[in-house]
């Protein structure tokens, strides 16, 4: 077999492997990503709360998380009660998430450096480490607080009226990464 067929053949071999990683974490057709129930705690604080919206995030098709936006009424408002629900999809240090998390906010100019440690310092006293089959839902029930549910207990709470809004654009601020995501959890 000569050089030209072998680099033809490795070349074809490597694209149907990345083919089968970009489809493996594609939702099946049918697939309706159905959310998982809130914790109680979220429920009685937040009487009417309804999925709005729900995507996956993948990562070269891998997945990684299922997210639902929870909100109370027609549509997303910040300055109603809502909820993301994350549902892992791999293992993740607390570390880990929190670092992404202040890297998104740092990308996205939603504070100043002090500002930033703040919120890495609440994030680090909040946010679990995770694996597949874990729920993690970050509940904003008023504008004074965030409350974290880890699989359905309360796990942490933060009395920082600045934590959720910017925990909650790391996937609906308009230049998010995450747009595929945002799109999905505001029901375009």
């Amino acid at each position: 077999m000569g050089k030209a067929r072998k680099r033809c053949l490795r070349l074809a071999v490597w694209c149907g492997l990345i083919m089968v990683a970009l489809t493996q974490g594609a939702p099946a057709v049918g697939d309706a990503l159905e959310p998982r129930p809130l914790p109680s705690g979220v429920v009685s604080q937040a009487p009417g709360i309804r999925a709005l919206g729900r995507g996956r995030h993948t990562w070269w098709g891998i997945p990684m998380y299922d997210a639902t936006l929870w909100v109370v009424g027609g549509s997303w408002s910040p300055s109603l009660p809502h909820a993301l629900d994350l549902e892992p999809s791999r293992k993740a240090a607390a570390s880990t998430l929190v670092s992404a998390a202040i890297s998104e906010m740092k990308g996205l100019k939603l504070g100043d450096e002090q500002r930033l440690k703040a919120w890495q310092r609440d994030l680090e006293q909040v946010m679990p480490s995770v694996q597949s089959g874990d729920q993690v839902v970050v509940f904003c029930p008023d504008a004074s607080k965030t409350v974290v549910y880890y699989n359905s207990g309360t796990y942490r709470e933060v009395n920082d009226p600045t934590l959720c809004p910017a925990i909650m654009n790391v996937w609906l601020h308009p230049q998010t990464k995450h747009d595929n995501v945002r799109k999905s959890l505001l029901g375009h």
